[in-house]
């Protein structure tokens, strides 16, 4: 069997890659998220805020002692407010880098002391985002966080051979966040038609779309190792 523990997995991508990993019945998926949108013998869901880093202390992650690979998906991910900073709450600031930085590292740390004696094969994917190496007006804890993201990907793979990093970007996908960005305040994101116009021309790609290359890099995830971890998938 294979176990896959998945962040975000109420909508969007999340959502899309447990379905589809799913449909293979000897996967087994525990979703972590505040909704549960999923139902399935092999599915399994955390009721949980990632923005709250006391619930995270206390993740009891499945033995999985008979998996052929156990992976950790950091999906879930946050636009975070859409504001220049100097007009941002200071809650809405950590409550960015909380959900797209701090709660991936300290998953990952308790899935590496969990799991760094299991013969599996150790995945750690994190779908980043083009916005980690490209500044965005508005986006400043987005970009920011992302491009944390990237690099603790680097440093977990730096300190542990055994296990596969990889951070992945998906490009323009069609997404709940999508549409938070495209209602946002001009004045406050200047691309925001730029934005707009990659709706309006059929530009963004489906999550199920997306989903389904992830899938296949989780099928072979040491082929990627060479990759620019920045690229898009």
């Amino acid at each position: 069997m294979r176990g896959f523990i998945i962040t975000g997995t109420s909508s969007g991508i999340g959502k899309a890659l447990c379905d589809l990993l799913l449909e293979d019945d000897q996967n087994v998926v525990l979703g972590i998220c505040r909704t549960q949108s999923i139902e399935h013998a092999n599915y399994e869901h955390l009721h949980m805020d990632l923005k709250d880093i006391s619930e995270l202390e206390d993740i009891d992650f499945p033995d999985w002692s008979h998996a052929e690979q156990i992976s950790l998906i950091h999906n879930a991910g946050w636009i975070g407010p859409i504001q220049k900073l100097g007009k941002q709450e200071v809650g809405a600031i950590a409550s960015s880098y909380i959900i797209n930085l701090v709660a991936p590292a300290v998953l990952s740390n308790q899935f590496i002391a969990k799991y760094q004696s299991s013969v599996a094969q150790k995945v750690i994917l994190s779908i980043g985002s083009g916005a980690s190496r490209s500044p965005i007006a508005g986006w400043s804890t987005y970009c920011s966080s992302k491009s944390g993201l990237d690099m603790l990907s680097k440093c977990i793979a730096e300190e542990n051979s055994n296990f596969i990093c990889l951070s992945i970007a998906p490009g323009k996908v069609d997404t709940p966040m999508q549409n938070d960005i495209r209602f946002a305040d001009e004045s406050e994101f200047p691309r925001l038609k730029e934005f707009q116009n990659y709706y309006k021309k059929g530009e963004l790609v489906g999550a199920k779309e997306v989903a389904e290359k992830y899938k296949i890099a989780l099928s072979d995830p040491a082929k990627y190792l060479d990759i620019n971890r920045v690229s898009e998938i």
